[in-house]
């Protein structure tokens, strides 16, 4: 993303306060029409037909659309909305949290809410093990092979895809490592980059598979052929901080969130369930 955009967002985070709630049910409406319009799109004008940067044109034309000319629709639900959740606030308030939001936020560790989430060596709730372990399940055989031809342990491959989508939570186009894509070949997505220690809220293109085996094998290709100092590491840490070394994610909490999670008391259950042997037993300490 340009320079430009990281300093613009940088500046507005340090001179606005937080938003009202009817600002926040504008700007979520515009979010549901974005997505509504975006997958409308892709059986319309191929983003190609409109030359270099198409895609990226396309993406910020959809969003200014959503954004701005859908508003008229909203009034009604938006009123209806902020009413519902108490629009006397002077700031929108903490939403309920559902189970693919706290496994986003158990994976980050950051809270949702006001009210903080458990510590990471709090026992998780059902829901979040059941989805996790289900996750866990669909992909473990891909993930042991890729560890295996990594030479690294296979639960900090599966710790790095539970960072990067919720424990399976979010994972559009069937990316599972936040694999950016290069010119119009990927799709626009929202994402968060690490700006002057700061997670800002940014635009980026991923790529998109046509299934999960598919974005695991191009992982591979992509550490072997990149981060080959992430290659051969026989612990978590060794092969998490080679991947932030190597400038994999902007986030320079990147490395410690993948070691926590290998240890997290969830990841002990997610390899009960998946029939596998414990961190300490598979050469994953910190």
């Amino acid at each position: 993303m340009a320079v430009f955009l990281h300093t613009q967002a940088s500046a507005q985070q340090n001179n606005t306060s937080r938003p009202t709630a009817k600002q926040e049910m504008q700007r979520l409406a515009g979010v549901l029409w974005y997505e509504m319009l975006s997958t409308l799109n892709k059986t319309g004008m191929d983003a190609s037909s409109l030359g270099m940067g198409g895609g990226d044109f396309q993406s910020m034309f959809l969003w200014n659309l959503a954004q701005n000319d859908f508003g008229k629709y909203d009034k009604g639900l938006i009123q209806t909305a902020v009413s519902q959740v108490g629009g006397t606030a002077s700031e929108a308030p903490a939403p309920a949290t559902s189970t693919a939001v706290m496994l986003a936020a158990k994976v980050n560790e950051v809270p949702v809410s006001e009210t903080a989430l458990p510590a990471t060596d709090a026992t998780p709730s059902a829901d979040i093990v059941s989805q996790a372990s289900s996750f866990a399940k669909a992909i473990w055989p891909q993930i042991t092979a890729a560890a295996q031809a990594l030479g690294v342990p296979a639960v900090a491959v599966l710790a790095q895809t539970a960072l990067e989508t919720g424990w399976g939570a979010s994972a559009p186009g069937d990316n599972l490592f936040g694999i950016k894509a290069k010119g119009d070949s990927g799709t626009v997505r929202a994402t968060h980059e690490d700006i002057g220690g700061e997670l800002t809220p940014q635009l980026a293109s991923f790529r998109d598979y046509n299934s999960l085996s598919g974005s695991i094998s191009d992982y591979v290709s992509l550490i072997k052929s990149s981060y080959q100092s992430a290659t051969g590491q026989n612990s978590v840490a060794g092969f998490a901080q080679a991947l932030q070394a190597g400038g994999y994610a902007t986030d320079e909490n990147y490395a410690s969130k993948i070691e926590r999670i290998a240890q997290s008391p969830l990841m002990s259950q997610v390899l009960q369930a998946v029939g596998a042997a414990q961190p300490s037993q598979i050469g994953a300490e910190p």
